[in-house]
């Protein structure tokens, strides 16, 4: 193999690397707190249950749609600079716009999908009702 090869494959296992260790990091904090509110005596069920569902989701859908939208921003210059024989669709769209593309409709779909979701309730509607009721 050529070394432009094997630099762009050892590129790939970095990012690569560099990604699956963010989610290690991630699970390693969501542990830590964990055990933090085990010592203090909180059961820490009990604090995700006060968090909003659903928030996930829309996180989730926001990062990757603007992952997806700066990626196509980003590849949508390669249309100007290919030869004229490859970029003969209008306002120079091509296949290299699809890594960007993608993302950004799975991005969409997630927001459109946790919007979809609710239940019509106001957000924190359900807390109220675990409060004692005192009556007169």
């Amino acid at each position: 193999m050529s070394s432009l090869v094997l630099a762009a494959l050892l590129g790939w296992l970095i990012a690569l690397a560099i990604f699956f260790g963010f989610i290690v990091l991630l699970r390693y904090i969501d542990h830590r707190e964990r055990m933090a509110l085990i010592m203090r005596g909180i059961d820490p069920n009990s604090i995700r249950r006060w968090r909003k569902k659903g928030a996930g989701v829309l996180r989730a859908g926001l990062i990757t749609g603007m992952v997806g939208l700066a990626l196509t921003i980003g590849l949508y210059p390669l249309g100007f600079m290919l030869p004229a024989s490859i970029t003969e669709a209008p306002f120079h769209f091509g296949p290299w716009l699809l890594p960007g593309l993608i993302p950004l409709a799975v991005g969409s779909a997630l927001v459109i999908s946790h919007y979809l979701g609710q239940d019509g309730r106001p957000p924190h509607s359900d807390l109220r009702n675990d409060e004692p009721q005192v009556k007169d």
